[in-house]
């Protein structure tokens, strides 16, 4: 029985027209979503350093209470947030709830030692603003009220040089509760140029100018 064989059409490629259109759109939709991108990174870090502080605040808290009976020590900016470590309420890893994610401030020791196990800092005065993101709360000139930690801020972003994130600085309370402070709101207060709220005595706001970076 006779049979008809159809005639193949040749494999058409695309042309070299069509490719730099496909590239074009690509790049035009690559560069439509970086923005998004960035800006549900930048969200996802300033979440991430608010859960941070509220660590760092809650474990300041239970070391208060535990081993100085509510009292909170006379001490001023990083020192007093670092009261759990020299209580050795705090090693190795669990010092990273004191780096804020939108920076490159690190507590290793060293470079190589990072992906080590409870690698960390073991003398707390080995560990600065270039290691710890956060600023403390000025313990000496403006004493904590343990009756009202709801009120009082504990610590805060440093923006030491840098914002620890565009426009943000996040804040937490003596009771743990995190709150933040918007650039915008200060705008007409600072420079021009300003691109973070300072920290401490030049700050304009009323929380930040109780702490300290250092």
């Amino acid at each position: 029985m006779r049979q008809c064989n159809p005639r193949l059409s040749p494999e058409r490629g695309f042309t070299l027209v069509e490719l730099l259109a496909v590239i074009a759109i690509l790049s035009l939709l690559v560069g439509l979503a970086m923005p998004l991108i960035t800006k549900s990174q930048e969200k996802a870090a300033v979440q991430a350093c608010k859960s941070n502080l509220r660590q760092v605040a809650m474990q300041l808290k239970s070391t208060v209470d535990s081993r100085n009976k509510g009292r909170w020590p006379k001490s001023a900016g990083i020192q007093l947030l670092l009261y759990p470590v020299k209580m050795k309420e705090i090693e190795g890893r669990l010092l990273d709830i004191y780096v804020c994610p939108g920076t490159d401030d690190t507590t290793w020791p060293t470079e190589e030692q990072k992906g080590e196990h409870g690698a960390g800092f073991e003398d707390p005065d080995q560990l600065d603003s270039l290691c710890i993101s956060y600023a403390g709360r000025d313990n000496i000139n403006y004493g904590m009220n343990k009756n009202k930690l709801g009120n009082e801020v504990v610590a805060s972003d440093d923006n030491d040089g840098r914002a620890n994130h565009p426009n943000i600085t996040n804040i937490v309370y003596g009771d743990g509760a995190v709150d933040q402070v918007d650039l915008i709101d200060y705008e007409s207060e600072l420079e021009e140029d300003a691109e973070w709220v300072p920290v401490g005595d030049a700050s304009p706001d009323e929380h930040l100018v109780k702490l300290l970076i250092d």
